[in-house]
Parts: structure tokens; sequence; C-alpha cells
């Protein structure tokens, strides 16, 4: 697991505007399948760190059963922390007439589509409801423990590489199995999930 983490959250502030200025190749879609990390650890605000991570994790059953279903969410950097936002904190209704307002108000309409697809039951105030990680649940106004940051940021990189892994296999893939065994050979790459 990594250890770094201050490291890692100084070099990705430094390096968070460069990747702004290049436009991908055309025919690329440079979305993410789950949140860049840097959405959720490089704010200053260590509240806001939290809330971003508390987003997630009411986020990420809904963002895991979508990517095993077929149907990844595919969103920009800016949509990705917009809906960690919604999720954390800013459920209520947004200012729509501006740029931020507008896309928070799309991944709010997201969010409740994820919501209801998943059964979630009350999600009016769902920025109110506790989180936990791995059974230890975690107060809400209590900053997240580095150890239980450092797990939650391990799983959003290898969800982040699973998928990467079988949408570049899809790609480059050129044998007769059928798809169903074609994942199942992928799957085999982690321990535990064949």
């Amino acid at each position: 697991m990594p250890t770094a983490i201050d490291s890692w959250e100084r070099a990705l502030r430094i390096l968070s505007d460069h990747n702004q200025a290049l436009c991908p190749p055309p025919g690329v879609n440079s979305a993410f399948w789950v949140p860049p990390v840097r959405n959720i650890i490089s704010p200053v605000s260590p509240e806001t760190v939290r809330l971003l991570f508390q987003g997630w994790l009411r986020l990420h059953e809904m963002v895991i059963t979508q990517l095993g279903g077929g149907s990844p969410l595919h969103l920009t950097s800016k949509q990705w922390r917009s809906l960690l936002e919604v999720a954390g904190w800013r459920y209520g209704e947004p200012d729509t007439p501006t740029t931020t307002g507008k896309r928070r108000s799309e991944m709010g309409q997201l969010f409740n589509q994820l919501c209801y697809s998943s059964a979630t039951p009350g999600i009016e105030d769902i920025s109110r409801r506790l989180v936990s990680w791995n059974g230890t649940p975690l107060v809400l106004h209590e900053e997240i423990p580095p150890h239980i940051g450092r797990e939650i940021i391990w799983e959003i990189l290898e969800l982040g590489f699973r998928n990467d892994l079988v949408m570049l296999d899809s790609m480059l893939n050129d044998s007769s199995m059928n798809p169903a065994e074609r994942r199942s050979l992928l799957n085999a790459c982690w321990e535990g999930t064949a």
C-alpha cells in the first residue's frame, strides 16, 4: 500500500494544472471510471478532504455496481468532484445559472439515478448518513484515520487500474474467447477473484 500520502498530495497539486492544458487526441475519451484520487486528497482544507472521502464512501458501492454491470460511469475530473460533493455535503439545490451550479445540478440528477437504481433508501438526506469502511464506522465530524484514508485511496486506484486493464484488453484482444471467459481470465489476475 502507498505510504507517502503527503508526497503524493504535493506532487498532484503541482501537476494538477498541467493536465488541463492538454486536449485528448481525437477519438479518445479522457474521462475516468472512478474519481481521480487528486480530487479527494488535493484540497487544502482538511475538512474538504474529509467530506470528499465521505462522499466516496457513500458512492463506492453504487459505482462498483455500475462497473460490474457493464454500464460504468465515465465522468470528467470536474464531474467526479461535483458528484463527490453532492454525495458528501452539497445535496441541496445548486445555483444553476453558473457553470459549476449547472454541473452540480447534473451530478445531483445522476446521483439520484444511482440511488434509485441501487435501491438506496432515503436519498434526500444522504449527506448526513453515517459512513463506514470495512465495518469500521467513521464519525462524520472527525478526521478519517490515515490508515483508512490509505486503504480508500488504494481501493480507488485499484478499481481504476482494473477497469483500464479490462478496457485495454478488450481493444487488443484478438482471441476467440467469449467475453465471459475473458473476464474470468482477467479476474484470475487478482488473488481470490477468479
